[in-house]
């Protein structure tokens, strides 16, 4: 028998044996502390039962390996996040990993024995992250941070398992909680995105605001802007590099996907807004002479010098206060300008390529609730045409 389970006090253990390829004799192994012998309805991944069958699977076709005594802490911080390193990720990923483990995964789980994780560890972790307050007041996580935190334990509970520290993933039927970006998307109306725009045409930013608004440009997006990527008589913008924040420091960095990275189309207002900054930007290098940079930045000071990306950030929260408009976030400007275009009645594929995402699907699956009222109207029209 490749395995059997006994019943320890109020709990049970699963026993399987192999043999030892050094000296051919049968060795016994077990793993105990399972609150259910057999699964639950649906399966849940912390029965005694599910547990031997996936280690009787591994050990009949020579996958098994017997389980160290690594912990989540050294695992994320000794092995996971150097091979991460390893593989040229952009420096804001790296960053996000980091944060990530260090912040949220290790004060929870850190000190667990990887082989011992449950997915019941799992979901208190979750809890904790979603119901905790942080030092400076803030509630817990959004559901998509929490979605991140999993979704990175799982990452490197499994590339453990594939390099051979751990003899199976213990967590790998855990499934990532439930909760899109839309949980945490606030937009503007359409009166709200006028009158931001309105009451900034003369910023020394107007073009970057329109830009943010009408094509929901990415903040690393437009802090990274250089006028060699601007065709002002062509009337497109190309993306090709970003400058993000890595450390609290702002570093040049490429497009998260090759659909980052694209030319976005611009309307005679949005040239004449572009054509009014070069113009200015001219006679401030004309003033400051030999002083002046030569990144040839958009998003600049008076000297040419790049602003730090989170200080676009700042200068917006204290513009929407200002104005009394309703408070977002400058991400935020990014799904006006998606869910105002959609529901214009743009294709799903146009908002998809302006946004830079991979695929419609990812459009339709952060806007989805912009959608219902347009299929209405849509299959209305079509009634119409054909019964009317």
């Amino acid at each position: 028998m490749m395995g059997f389970i006994r019943q320890r006090g109020s709990t049970w253990t699963a026993y399987w044996s192999t043999v030892d390829p050094a000296t051919g004799k049968r060795v016994q192994h077990s793993r105990g502390g399972f609150v259910r012998k057999e699964p639950a309805r649906p399966p849940k991944g912390d029965s005694a039962r599910e547990y031997l069958n996936s280690i009787v699977g591994s050990v009949q076709d020579g996958s098994w390996r017997k389980d160290t005594a690594l912990t989540v802490k050294q695992l994320l911080e000794e092995h996971w996040l150097p091979a991460q390193r390893s593989r040229e990720l952009r420096p804001a990923t790296l960053d996000q990993y980091r944060n990530v483990v260090d912040s949220w995964i290790v004060p929870n789980l850190g000190a667990v024995r990887v082989p011992a994780l449950t997915p019941k560890d799992v979901t208190k972790m979750v809890e904790t992250l979603r119901t905790t307050k942080s030092a400076a007041g803030r509630s817990g996580l959004s559901p998509r941070s929490a979605q991140l935190a999993v979704g990175v334990l799982k990452a490197a509970t499994q590339w453990a398992t594939e390099n051979g520290l751990v003899g199976r993933n213990p967590i790998a039927g855990v499934k990532r909680p439930r909760g899109t970006s839309a949980d945490a998307m606030h937009a503007w109306s359409t009166d709200d995105a006028r009158a931001f725009l309105a009451a900034t045409r003369d910023d020394r930013l107007a073009w970057c605001w329109a830009m943010l608004l009408t094509r929901g440009l990415r903040r690393g997006e437009v802090a990274g802007l250089r006028w060699d990527d601007v065709d002002l008589d062509g009337a497109t913008v190309r993306i090709r590099k970003t400058r993000v924040v890595v450390d609290g420091k702002a570093v040049e960095s490429s497009p998260k996907t090759a659909a980052g990275r694209r030319s976005v189309p611009l309307d005679g207002q949005l040239v004449a807004l572009l054509r009014a900054h070069k113009s200015r930007q001219a006679q401030e290098k004309l003033a400051a002479g030999s002083a002046y940079g030569t990144g040839g930045w958009l998003f600049s000071d008076e000297l040419g010098t790049p602003h730090h990306p989170d200080t676009l950030s700042e200068w917006f929260a204290a513009k929407v206060t200002a104005l009394g408009l309703p408070r977002i976030r400058l991400h935020d400007t990014r799904h006006t300008a998606a869910s105002l275009m959609l529901a214009s009645g743009v294709p799903v594929k146009v908002v998809s390529e302006l946004l830079g995402h991979a695929s419609p699907t990812i459009t339709l699956g952060i806007y989805a609730h912009v959608m219902p009222g347009m299929a209405e109207e849509a299959g209305a029209a079509l009634s119409a045409s054909l019964l009317g």
